[in-house]
């Protein structure tokens, strides 16, 4: 399933992403801000892969890679997955350098938990970021996420946030460029 949104396409995480993953997670810059063991050594570059591309198979969802529609390869990722042996489903972004500071995470996260809420038909989605990452708070915050202390997966000096899908319904009404089905939707 790919999904669209007024700037970005989305499409499932493949094999062919291990090298555009290999170089965001071992980038020291890029990682900074994610919660456990990063940036990631080579060998940890393909369990992650595995792991996303496992979650694909067994959930019929999770990470997608995203690309503008305006440009050529990928510019960064956007999903949601199960948080390993917990209820939890976690939002999950990033971005290379040269597409931050465009609203795109933003972009990109509206879009997913959309797909969250009505595509796949999801009661709560959560999300976490490092405080001090103000940007990344503010998108899981623009979302319509408010601090849920029920999410402690990655340890307790996270933000953590959740949104049900009334809550983001009531929050996500005056957005029209990014539908269900896509852009204009």
């Amino acid at each position: 399933m790919d999904l669209i949104s007024s700037r970005l396409l989305f499409r499932p995480m493949e094999e062919r992403d291990r090298r555009f993953m290999r170089r965001f997670l071992s980038d020291g810059e890029l990682t900074r801000w994610l919660p456990v063991d990063y940036p990631c050594p080579m060998e940890q570059v393909h369990l992650h892969v595995d792991r996303r591309l496992e979650h694909w198979d067994k959930h019929g969802f999770g990470t997608f890679v995203l690309e503008e529609r305006e440009g050529e390869g990928p510019v960064g990722y956007c999903g949601l997955e199960h948080v390993t042996e917990t209820p939890f489903i976690d939002l999950r972004y990033g971005l290379v350098q040269s597409a931050q500071g465009r609203g795109l995470a933003f972009e990109a996260a509206m879009r997913v938990v959309t797909y969250g809420f009505h595509g796949l038909q999801l009661p709560r989605i959560f999300g976490a970021a490092m405080p001090d990452n103000k940007a990344s708070v503010a998108v899981l915050t623009k979302v319509g996420m408010r601090p849920d202390k029920r999410f402690d997966c990655y340890g307790s000096n996270l933000f953590t946030a959740s949104v049900d899908r009334v809550a983001f319904d009531l929050k996500a009404q005056p957005v029209t460029h990014t539908g269900i089905y896509g852009a204009h939707g």
